[in-house]
């Protein structure tokens, strides 16, 4: 039992090179001392915890998560600077990351990784279709401007009348803009809150052990 334990135990640290080396003592010696306590080994084991490679995805998604909603999340919150909103976008992305690669251990679990790249790139679609719009709006009422001054000393009537329709629409852009990025923040965050809810599941797996300390 011993042997077979530390096995699978040694092949589960393998997978989780993405924690420090305290980190994954701890992880480890938290399952250890779980598959101890229920008298657990070979099938049992892997029926419990899933094979080395499941298990390890698990606790690298719940620690992915659990650490997003003690930092990143507080400090999007509380965000004064560009790079504070970087590192949030850098680290949400890698929570993506981290939850499809571990839906990918099971094929139960491929429909809801289908799911979330659907979504992914859905939302990526619609951040790309507000951008462009935007621009597109901007740069409409840059050329109506300099189409009016440049007819202006021809027909001075329809210049200005061209160059405050362009004015109307850069204008517009000082209220379009930060509407335009409450869509994409919006659309981002139900991304996120559905990520999350998989992901939450996925290393839960419905039993309480996978919820370590």
């Amino acid at each position: 039992m011993l042997m077979e334990n530390s096995i699978y135990f040694t092949q589960v640290k393998v997978y989780l090179s993405q924690l420090t080396v305290d980190e994954q003592e701890d992880v480890i010696r938290f399952y250890q001392e779980y598959a101890a306590d229920a008298q657990l080994s070979g099938e049992r084991l892997i029926s419990e915890l899933g094979t080395p490679k499941q298990l390890a995805r698990r606790i690298l998604v719940d620690y992915s998560l659990r650490l997003e909603e003690d930092d990143i999340h507080n400090t999007y919150e509380h965000e004064s600077t560009r790079q504070d909103r970087q590192n949030w976008i850098k680290q949400e992305f890698n929570l993506i990351s981290i939850v499809l690669e571990g839906l990918l251990t099971s094929i139960v679990w491929v429909p809801a990784m289908l799911l979330i790249l659907i979504c992914l790139f859905a939302t990526i679609g619609i951040a790309a279709i507000v951008i462009v719009a935007l621009i597109y709006y901007l740069l409409t009422g840059l050329f109506q401007i300099f189409g009016g001054l440049a007819i202006l000393s021809s027909n001075w009537a329809t210049g200005l009348y061209q160059g405050g329709i362009g004015l109307i629409i850069v204008g517009l852009q000082f209220v379009a803009w930060p509407v335009g990025v409450t869509i994409i923040r919006t659309v981002f965050r139900a991304l996120m809150r559905f990520v999350k809810y998989v992901g939450r599941r996925f290393s839960h797996k419905g039993k309480e052990v996978t919820h370590h300390a």
